[in-house]
This record gives structure tokens, sequence and C-alpha cells, in this order.
């Protein structure tokens, strides 16, 4: 199923953050199901944050570049989309709550970082343009490309993109030899050596 529906596990991820969002509407649910670091009582979190968002436009922000780089994970690695999913997903969430600042931390924007870096790294790896170009434009939408893991505002958990990032780039060498393959080599033809008539006989 997942050859002929590759596509389905992202559209569920988006409709399940669209829906949690929903019910942040009506009820109070975001202190008790977001992240904060080194307290056990939001170890929840780990899961949970990437599906909570603290506006709709903090929502729109990451549903995009993390459609699109689900479907492009889910397109050119069917046979890891999932484990690739879940280490990004559950390892970036684990690092958060061990090192990220004393704060609640919520949204996907460190999914997305995790999964694009994923695609990146293992693009270039693999030498495949197209998926590299591909993770670099997800990136771009992903407001601020590469300096969004830089310190940035208190209302901005650059952290959660620095340590997804750095998950991703872990685990596209993980998988380094997984994935769709290389490009193909340029077909570089030399030129035959033109035949000179006047040197032909030369002596």
């Amino acid at each position: 199923m997942l050859k002929t529906q590759w596509w389905l596990v992202p559209i569920i991820y988006i409709f399940a953050i669209w829906l949690m969002y929903g019910v942040q509407l009506i009820f109070p649910i975001e202190e008790s199901l977001a992240l904060y670091p080194r307290n056990s009582e939001y170890l929840i979190g780990v899961f949970t944050t990437v599906f909570l968002h603290g506006s709709f436009l903090h929502l729109v922000s990451n549903s995009l570049p993390l459609l699109v780089s689900l479907l492009a994970l889910f397109y050119f690695y069917k046979l890891i989309a999932f484990p690739v999913l879940f280490l990004n997903h559950i390892v970036s969430g684990i690092l958060i709550w061990l090192l990220a600042r004393p704060a609640f931390h919520i949204g996907a924007s460190g999914l997305v970082y995790a999964l694009t870096l994923f695609l990146l790294i293992s693009g270039l790896v693999r030498k495949n343009k197209a998926l590299s170009f591909l993770a670099l434009a997800v990136l771009s939408i992903q407001s601020g490309l590469l300096w969004g893991v830089l310190p940035q505002g208190d209302g901005i958990s650059w952290e959660s993109h620095l340590l997804g990032g750095i998950v991703g780039i872990v685990t596209a060498i993980v998988f380094k030899n997984k994935g769709p393959k290389p490009d193909a080599p340029f077909p570089w033809h030399e030129d035959e050596e033109p035949v000179n008539d006047e040197y032909k006989n030369f002596e």
C-alpha cells in the first residue's frame, strides 16, 4: 500500500497538526502537552509538541515546508521513510528536552529542519541534485533558511531548529546507502581525431 499511497502518511501528519490546533482553540492543552526541558512532567512533549502551535500564523508557516519535506521523504525513500521520520521526530524531541532553554517549546519547525537537512545531506551524499535542490527550497520557505539555527528572539525556539538539523544530518549519514539513485554521469564525448589529408602520408 505504501508504494501506491506514499502520500497518505504526510497528509495524515498535517491533518493531525491542524486537528490539534482546532482542539487548542477549545481546550487549554498547550501547557500539558508542550515540551519543557529537563522536567519529567513534560516528557510527553517529546512526541506531542510537534502537533502544537502558538498561533494560526505559526501553524501555517510550518505546514507547507513540513508537508513538502514529508512528501519528498515518502516519495524518494519509501523503504526507510518510517524509521527516518520516527528517528527525526523522537530524537529531536529528546535533545530539545535535554539541552534547550527552560521554557515551553512547541511547533513543528524542529522536525522541518530535521527532515530537510536529512534530504539535503542525503542528496549530496548520494549525488542526487534534484533532492538537494528540493531540500534547499524547503529551507527557504521555512523563513530565514539556515539563519533559523542562530539565537533569535525569546519567542523563537532556535534550539529546536539547530538540534533538529543536527539529527537530520546524522540520520542522513546513518542511512547513506539508502535512498534514490545518484544522478547519471554526464556523457562527455571526445571528438574523434580529425583526419587531415595533407599530413596523412607525411614522412
